[in-house]
């Protein structure tokens, strides 16, 4: 095997191997994670943030002398913990909502903003609005793509990881007492588990979607003039 197939093998496997998988906590009984488990996954998780910066990306977006349309912010455990204490006393949640839960189980959270130039935005009159949406959809595909080399970084560094739209953690609320001030949207909301080696119960919910995909058949095709 050369190491041209070797490598395309190996990132096959990550890709095929990354899965969705809510954990759970109650908040009055988090996951502790002790000093040396923290430090220890913290400065990969961090890695991987630098690392994904890799992703391709289309135009410059030019937001303070920066030219990535992503912004990402590391939330460590303990303020997960804190966080999922203050969700239920700034918002009313529903029964069903797993924020609080989730977040005393993570060993950190990694938010993943996407900065719009002309949504919602004052545009300049002489950016015609057909461009404006291609050059917002463009600032939000990269920073999809820079949320897919995380997952996959993660993954790659047995780290399981589940992604969420984040729901109130997009809220004003929530960026403001994490100082998020610049006009940033929510792309995704990563939970990172860390291994902890307590044996303390938690809950796990599989992605719903894992087995509802289909064949690549079904959705790619060779085309020819």
């Amino acid at each position: 095997m050369n190491n041209e197939t070797a490598e395309f093998e190996t990132i096959a496997k990550i890709i095929r191997r990354r899965k969705t998988e809510k954990v759970l906590a109650a908040v009055d009984q988090p996951i502790v994670y002790t000093e040396k488990t923290l430090n220890h996954f913290d400065a990969i998780v961090k890695q991987a943030i630098e690392v994904a910066g890799m992703a391709p990306f289309h135009f410059d977006r030019g937001l303070e002398g920066i030219a990535e349309p992503w912004r990402v912010h590391f939330i460590d455990a303990a303020s997960c913990r804190e966080l999922a204490k203050k969700l239920p006393e700034w918002f009313e949640l529903k029964p069903a909502n797993k924020l609080p839960n989730m977040l005393s189980a993570c060993g950190c959270l990694v938010l993943v903003t996407w900065i719009p130039q002309f949504r919602n935005l004052a545009a300049p009159a002489e950016v015609p609005p057909e461009k404006r949406v291609e050059i917002d959809d463009e600032h939000l595909a990269a920073a999809s793509a820079y949320v897919q080399n995380l997952l996959l970084l993660l993954t790659a560094a047995e780290l399981p990881t589940y992604w969420s739209s984040g729901g109130q953690l997009g809220f004003p609320e929530v960026f403001s007492a994490l100082k998020i001030t610049t006009p940033q949207k929510l792309l995704a909301a990563v939970f990172v588990e860390y291994p902890d080696g307590s044996g303390q119960v938690v809950e796990r919910i599989p992605g719903k979607n894992r087995t509802a995909r289909s064949s690549s058949s079904t959705w790619a095709a060779n085309r020819q003039l």
